[in-house]
């Protein structure tokens, strides 16, 4: 019943993409520590870069036992299996691997328009075995609709942080070492607060996300830079633009700023310059006019003059 695969077989990759959840487990090495089970439901936000590789947008939660796990040891498996169709159970054996948000790597697997709200890490799985089981005690569940309250939730702690932007976090470092007040120094009700809160260390007390994470790089310049840049396209045409646009444009992104006054020097050297041709026309009307005044007046004006 069981088969083992030294990676994806063909025939399973599409019908993994087609699950809407998975199952991420992962573990301490210490044995009185906490064996992790996470499930994962949130729609495209699994990945299959190729056979042997796959990574999902993890996003933001109660803690973040994966990462620490995987920063620990690196052991992870990734489970699917059937709640319609034929029985099926998948499991995807591998060394894992994370990318913080910030990073080149993040950014290069999610930019700012695709990110989704809390998103805080890509965690993937470079495969070492593929194992597939009946599935057969799985019971039939039908699938209704995924559920928008993680988004909503992130989503309106991102915005706190967003207006919040103003601003300045503290100075990168180079080190996990950031003061203990750091902290202190961001909004409670900001999502950067609750990343410094709950997912810095695991339930063992094992480092998960960097130290500095949140505080160290100002997280919302990452994925508000085209974000930024739509704002100040939009300041220019609409009066009362939102006090956090307004923030990212002028505090964040200085290269907006010097585009706009760019364009406001340029502005001025054509009205100057449109000015000094209004001027040669009507200097040119006021010729002319002369000219034709001139020859009317010696054809008839001194004619009858002499008689």
């Amino acid at each position: 019943m069981g088969q083992y695969f030294d990676e994806i077989p063909e025939h399973l990759v599409s019908w993994i993409l087609d699950q809407q959840m998975f199952w991420v487990a992962s573990a301490p090495l210490s044995p009185q520590g906490h064996v992790n089970l996470s499930p994962k439901s949130i729609e495209g936000t699994f990945h299959i870069v190729n056979r042997r590789r796959v990574w999902y947008e993890d996003l933001s939660g109660s803690g973040a036992e994966t990462v620490a796990h995987i920063r620990e040891n690196g052991r992870v498996t990734i489970l699917f299996h059937a709640f319609e169709g034929p029985a099926r159970i998948v499991r995807l054996y591998g060394k894992g691997f994370f990318y913080e948000l910030g990073s080149p790597e993040y950014e290069a697997l999610v930019n700012s328009e695709s990110r989704l709200p809390g998103s805080r890490a890509v965690v993937g799985l470079d495969i070492t075995k593929v194992g597939t089981t009946c599935g057969y005690t799985v019971p039939y569940y039908q699938f209704i609709s995924h559920r928008r309250q993680l988004i909503d939730w992130a989503e309106k702690k991102e915005t706190v942080d967003q207006d919040d932007v103003a601003s300045p976090p503290i100075s990168p470092v180079e080190t996990n070492d950031v003061p203990s007040d750091a902290v202190n120094d961001i909004n409670p009700k900001g999502m950067r607060h609750w990343w410094q809160s709950h997912n810095v260390y695991s339930i063992d007390g094992l480092p998960a996300l960097s130290k500095n994470f949140g505080l160290a790089f100002p997280y919302v310049f990452s994925f508000g830079r085209l974000r930024a840049q739509k704002a100040a396209k939009a300041a220019g045409t609409q009066k009362g633009f939102g006090r956090r646009r307004k923030a990212l444009v002028s505090t964040v992104h200085g290269e907006v700023i010097t585009a706009v006054q760019t364009d406001t020097n340029d502005l001025a050297q054509y009205s100057t310059l449109a000015s000094v041709v209004m001027f040669f026309l009507i200097f040119l009307v006021g010729l002319q006019s002369g000219r034709v005044f001139e020859q009317y007046r010696h054809s008839h004006v001194i004619p009858s003059l002499g008689n």
